[in-house]
């Protein structure tokens, strides 16, 4: 709980090791997170504010600790929050690549060493208290460091007749230790080294310029291809699916079986029942489509006296010449082969239906279904 708060503490400071720590891990949970919830925008939205406030605050801890002006808070940040915004809006795999925008803006505060010699633990010095990590810590050392009395060699200890015994330290391991000293302060000042080297180096500078630049054209460029693309294929599917419809049902149409309030049964290629009437005049062939969902909504549906609603895949119109030369208007309304069995029951036991504004009476049609093999299978008495 405690290292949970100091996540979130504005007082303190962070060095680089734990700054670095926590940018990687929120670049890494957000990528992840933001593709598992990437259909729910609510949570992603979340989920941004979360990090983006955790980002703001260890940027606030590290400019405290190189004692820093708070002017560097926003380059990082506000790109962070506007790559993270795109990448949450558009739902594009390539936006990714725009996180190595706001990346390169944080490295730059791993440059800068700490001002100032602090007792951080875990990375961090602050108003929140860590002392039980760094128990833990001392432990460690103790028991890596303790230095135990020897009986052999002339620097471990000392009898003489007036003086008590004494421990007189090794040489050897006081400049091992400093060598290890100085190797670390060498360490600490290498951000530093390589931010003063970048800033003389105008190939460098150029190098990272057109790095940015590469990556905001190739997103550009992806996110254009999708754009044209996609509305081409989505206009092709939905005429491939009216085209299946308009074939299975306009030309397979098997078994008519003529009921007794002036409608047709027929069966599709795939088992579907499928009802016709004659009717009015319309402008529009097609008056309902499920793929579509679009049309006249009183075709959306088949509605009986009593019991539930059946859905139709689609409703159209043809026209077609009687022996007297008159032309007919035939509706046709399809339905889906598994609601096949529940609409013969319907038809067969309920007492009426009503379809695209039109009512049917089916008084005598479980006789009709009974005397036709390829309905009766579906007739349960």
């Amino acid at each position: 709980m405690q290292f949970l708060k100091s996540l979130f503490c504005l007082q303190g400071f962070d060095n680089r090791a734990r700054f670095s720590a926590i940018c990687g891990a929120i670049y890494a949970v957000f990528i992840m997170l933001s593709s598992a919830f990437s259909d729910m925008l609510f949570i992603s939205l979340l989920l941004l504010v979360l990090f983006s406030s955790i980002l703001v605050l260890t940027s606030l801890r590290r400019l405290h600790d190189a004692k820093l002006n708070k002017n560097w808070l926003f380059a990082p940040n506000l790109t962070f929050a506007v790559v993270s915004l795109i990448i949450v809006f558009s739902g594009q795999h390539s936006s990714y690549y725009l996180l190595i925008i706001p990346a390169l803006c944080f490295a730059v505060l791993l440059t800068y060493p700490s001002a100032d010699k602090r007792n951080f633990i875990l990375g961090y010095d602050g108003p929140v208290d860590l002392k039980e990590y760094q128990q833990e810590t001392h432990l460690g050392k103790d028991a890596r460091f303790r230095i135990e009395p020897s009986l052999v060699g002339g620097n471990a200890v000392n009898f003489n007749s007036d003086e008590s015994p004494s421990i007189q330290t090794d040489h050897v391991e006081e400049e091992s230790y400093s060598q290890k000293s100085a190797a670390c302060s060498k360490q600490a000042d290498i951000g530093e080294l390589i931010r003063l080297k970048l800033l003389s180096n105008k190939k460098a500078q150029l190098a990272l310029i057109a790095l940015v630049i590469l990556i905001l054209v190739g997103v550009t460029a992806s996110w254009l291809f999708n754009y044209l693309n996609t509305p081409a294929q989505v206009v092709t599917e939905e005429k491939t699916n009216l085209q299946v419809t308009h074939i299975e049902t306009t030309y397979i149409r098997e078994h008519p079986l003529n009921m007794p309030d002036n409608y047709t049964l027929y069966l599709s290629k795939h088992q579907g029942v499928i009802i016709n009437w004659q009717a009015d005049e319309v402008s529009n062939t097609l008056l309902w489509s499920q793929f579509t969902a679009q049309g006249d909504k009183s075709c959306k549906q088949i509605n009986f006296n009593k019991g539930d609603p059946i859905r139709t895949l689609s409703v159209q119109v043809e026209k077609s010449t009687n022996v007297s030369n008159n032309i007919n208007n035939n509706y046709f309304a399809s339905f889906s082969p598994l609601d096949s069995k529940t609409l013969i029951q319907a038809l067969a036991f309920r007492g009426g239906f009503t379809l695209c504004g039109y009512s049917f009476s089916l008084k005598g049609s479980q006789a009709a279904l009974g005397m036709n093999s390829k309905y009766a299978q579906w007739v349960d008495y």
